[in-house]
């Protein structure tokens, strides 16, 4: 069975070697999601309007998946540091046979309420159909996309980085290339539209799973015989760092919403603001989500193997970078984010709200990242709650009731001023949380 070592050698390098495979792929997804809407922007606004009608269903699809992966990776990163292979065989085959089912079940589910749900969610007679293109197409392929994430995790798990972030980048350029050509018509196939943004990342994630899972399976990371034996124990270990990462992941969805819904107060072009503000800081904080991924197979593997000593190392580069990198963000958007808020919408109001947010948010990124690293290596040591905890605190015991208070009294420059509290409060708790359960467990 080949794995990566992650218990010896130096720390940073270590952390280095899983980050950056990632930050490529996160990249490419990024980019192909923002030109992916560029496209659909061509073809309508009710194009716009169906896709974004998506949203909110295919997050919390892939909060589902992120949720097993996140599981995933945690018991299988501690089996590879204390050296048991065959479990780790088995929680690898387990945790692709756990992801099938459920997608399979939810993703029918989905193809069968498409209607009524969308219809509770306010799709109008025109908007209705063109969620249909979309969705009867991306459902019954979304379990290519889950089965891919949850390889990938199996293999970070095992200390190897490069393969899936290596898949995960050509699969999203693949998906770039093929995009224009189905959704416009080009050479002479059919403009399929909608359909064509669908079956592009259909094809795409078909590529991805297939070569993923050969790769895992040629490695002897998982079992192609006795399949279905111990399921139900491997289940229960999966979930259990599973089910709450689910919720933790779903929590921002929500409050999400909740915080747009709460822009709308203030008009349009605020929301639109808020939007544009957002995508820049998607760029700009990718390299901490990329972390994120990291530091739990690191983590799980240096705790399995009984090396705190580097888990503590590890979580201490993590914290120096996360703050030298916010401030390092911070200050040149504080500067010149008009500038950058100006390449994507040219409206004055719109500016000016993406500007003021991006002079303001930015500032909180190093202990928003802080708090992300506490999170996942709490998930890492097998401990979900704590970082389950943290994000629902963040959500909805600070950062909500403190918008809706600072919105009354400052409007909507108020609630990124909670936006920026709430993430530094709870990367300081998280912190102290950390440090604190780290040495008393131990």
């Amino acid at each position: 069975m080949s794995t990566g070592n992650l218990t010896q050698g130096a720390v940073p390098a270590a952390l280095l070697k899983l980050t950056a495979p990632m930050m490529a792929g996160i990249s490419a997804n990024i980019l192909v999601g923002m030109l992916e809407i560029g496209f659909i922007g061509q073809l309508s606004t009710h194009h716009i309007a169906a896709i974004t009608f998506t949203f909110p269903v295919t997050m919390m699809l892939t909060s589902i998946a992120l949720g097993i992966g996140i599981g995933t990776s945690s018991v299988i990163a501690r089996s590879v540091g204390a050296g048991a292979s065959e479990e780790v065989r088995r929680l690898g085959t387990h945790a692709i046979v756990l992801v099938v089912i459920a997608m399979s079940v939810l993703s029918l589910v989905g193809y069968l309420t498409i209607d009524p749900v969308f219809t509770q969610l306010g799709a109008g007679p025109l908007v209705l159909p063109l969620i249909h293109t979309y969705l009867d197409i991306y459902y019954p392929t979304m379990l290519l996309f889950t089965v891919t994430m949850v390889a990938g995790n199996i293999m970070r798990a095992n200390g190897n980085a490069n393969v899936p972030g290596l898949v995960m980048t050509l699969g999203a350029l693949a998906n770039l290339a093929i995009d224009p050509v189905l959704i416009f018509g080009w050479f002479g196939l059919p403009r399929l539209e909608l359909a064509g943004a669908a079956l592009a990342a259909a094809v795409s994630r078909l590529g991805t799973a297939g070569v993923l899972i050969f790769y895992i399976s040629r490695n002897g990371l998982i079992s192609t015989t006795g399949i279905f034996a111990g399921l139900i124990g491997s289940a229960r270990q999966i979930l259990h760092i599973g089910l709450p990462a689910m919720a933790t992941q779903l929590i921002g969805p929500v409050s999400g919403a909740l915080i747009t819904r709460l822009l709308a107060g203030h008009g349009a072009a605020v929301v639109a603001g808020f939007g544009v503000a957002t995508r820049i800081e998607s760029v700009a904080v990718m390299v901490l989500f990329a972390l994120s991924a990291s530091i739990g197979p690191f983590v799980g593997q240096n705790w399995g193997g009984n090396r705190p000593d580097r888990v503590q190392a590890g979580l201490r580069v993590t914290y120096r970078f996360c703050l030298a990198w916010g401030v390092l963000i911070a200050i040149p958007l504080a500067f010149i984010g008009s500038a950058v808020a100006g390449l994507v919408d040219d409206s004055p109001a719109v500016i000016t709200t993406a500007a003021w947010y991006l002079a303001v948010v930015p500032w909180s990124y190093g202990l928003w990242g802080v708090l992300m690293m506490s999170s996942a290596s709490f998930n890492a040591l097998g401990k979900p709650l704590p970082s389950t905890a943290l994000s629902f605190s963040r959500m909805f015991v600070i950062y909500i009731p403190l918008a809706l208070l600072l919105d009354h009294y400052f409007g909507y420059h108020g609630i990124f001023i909670a936006t920026a509290l709430s993430n530094g409060l709870m990367g300081t708790i998280g912190y102290f949380w950390f440090r604190k359960r780290f040495f008393t467990d131990r």
